[in-house]
């Protein structure tokens, strides 16, 4: 591989992961598409590099999602058990499938992930208060962007969560994307857990899921280090400048961005998943 495409895909990999940790999502929902549609990576290669990327990107944008108390610790150690074993799950599907299946199966969910973040925008979330019922004793509290409110929430629907975070996980391990992708739109539709504080917690437990697909990659020979050396490269610069940005962008234009981004790339996997060229 010659520098030039070691270096689109670091710059691929670097929009990717800042676009990914601004929302928890982990980068690899984008990594997949761009590297497979746009960079000609076979998308076997493209899920075992964006899983390492996808753990690289959690490491370095968790630290901040923490710093600014967005990341729910005792949820996301909640739900990663069952996360984690439906990663496992789901990776080893993926070896064994024929690639154009991973790429119709990445283009529905990116397809269900913009419909999931549009559904969100119109859900109002009301504060919490101490006194509130906390049974599985997972309230927890965030200040508000630059206006410094403390929003306080009390996960609700634990133990559906808890099976749901199974199917994100099996997700998760087919495509190499961390499950953010999927989480992020559980906690927050399902769980009531305002949009931050999903994305934040996401962030924290993505890395960790990541960890058991690109264990079941790299046992079957689909991790090529001419592609995720430049993936993690690009990742460790991008996953900083999302992070950052996430405090300081409104959540609604957050999920504009992301929804025109997910269409777009939704629609032109499928196509390509049948052999048709999206234009753009």
């Amino acid at each position: 591989m010659d520098f030039d495409q070691s270096l689109y895909l670091a710059l691929a990999a670097a929009g990717a992961s800042i676009l990914g940790s601004m929302l928890g999502l982990g980068g690899g929902v984008f990594i997949v598409p761009l590297f497979t549609l746009f960079l000609g990576v076979d998308p076997k290669i493209a899920v075992g590099a964006s899983a390492i990327a996808v753990v690289t990107n959690s490491v370095v944008g968790s630290t901040r999602h923490l710093r600014n108390r967005y990341v729910n610790i005792r949820l996301s150690m909640l739900l990663e058990v069952s996360t984690a074993l439906g990663a496992i799950a789901g990776a080893l599907i993926a070896v064994a499938v024929n690639a154009g299946f991973l790429k119709a199966l990445l283009g529905a969910v990116l397809l269900y992930a913009a419909w999931s973040m549009l559904r969100g925008r119109s859900i109002e979330i009301p504060n919490a208060d101490e006194a509130d019922p906390d049974p599985w004793r997972l309230m927890d509290a965030f200040p508000e962007g630059k206006s410094g409110q403390i929003i306080r929430y009390v996960p609700q629907r634990i133990k559906l969560g808890i099976g749901a975070s199974s199917g994100a996980g099996v997700i998760s391990g087919m495509l190499g994307i961390g499950g953010g992708v999927i989480q992020v739109p559980l906690m927050n539709l399902l769980m009531k857990v305002p949009l931050r504080a999903a994305a934040g917690t996401s962030s924290f437990m993505v890395g960790m899921t990541a960890v058991a697909t690109a264990a079941v990659f790299y046992a079957s020979g689909n991790i090529s280090p001419e592609v995720t050396v430049p993936a993690m490269i690009g990742v460790l610069l991008g996953s900083n400048i999302g992070s950052i940005l996430t405090k300081r962008l409104k959540t609604d234009r957050l999920v504009i961005v992301f929804v025109a981004v997910m269409v777009y790339l939704g629609i032109s996997m499928v196509l390509s998943a049948f052999g048709i060229e999206f234009p753009g």
